[in-house]
């Protein structure tokens, strides 16, 4: 993978825009077999190509060699980044982390609510998931979703990528 040293502003618009990368990571499908590479072992797409927008498979990656890639992970059936990764590319100050072999990462994607939390402190500002203090975003998707929502108002909201 191509360390990233820099936050990558590729179709940035402004200060309160989504890098259009992200709306794409957002929506793409991880861990799906490589059709490319069908009848090769370990042929999951876990990779993510922030060039190209597209997910690609370990053994797609090395014509993707000079490119920004960033590899997905899974915790709890649940797609996540490396928080030291997410860091590189984004603000993630206000994104709830998780631990998971010694690692700590966040999640690219809203989680199902398993059961109602009244009255159980932070909640997500999205989709009302608890979290602890001081975060208010579950998941990278959730920011994107409250960023959005506030450009279409207009709100002035001082949360940025």
């Amino acid at each position: 993978m191509v360390p990233i040293t820099s936050n990558i502003e590729v179709g940035l618009n402004s200060i309160n825009s989504v890098p259009n990368w992200l709306l794409i990571l957002e929506e793409e499908k991880f861990f799906t077999r490589c059709l490319i590479h069908d009848s090769v072992k370990k042929n999951e797409k876990n990779i993510f190509c922030l060039d190209c927008c597209t997910s690609i498979c370990p053994h797609c990656s090395p014509l993707h060699r000079t490119h920004v890639l960033l590899q997905i992970r899974r915790y709890m059936y649940n797609d996540v980044l490396l928080l030291v990764d997410a860091q590189r590319l984004l603000n993630c100050s206000l994104v709830q982390p998780y631990t998971t072999n010694r690692a700590k990462v966040v999640f690219l994607k809203q989680r199902p609510i398993s059961r109602s939390l009244k009255g159980s402190g932070n909640l997500c500002s999205t989709c009302d998931r608890s979290l602890q203090d001081p975060y208010i975003f579950c998941s990278l998707s959730c920011k994107v979703q409250f960023l959005l929502l506030s450009i279409i108002f207009k709100a002035e909201i001082p949360i940025n990528f």
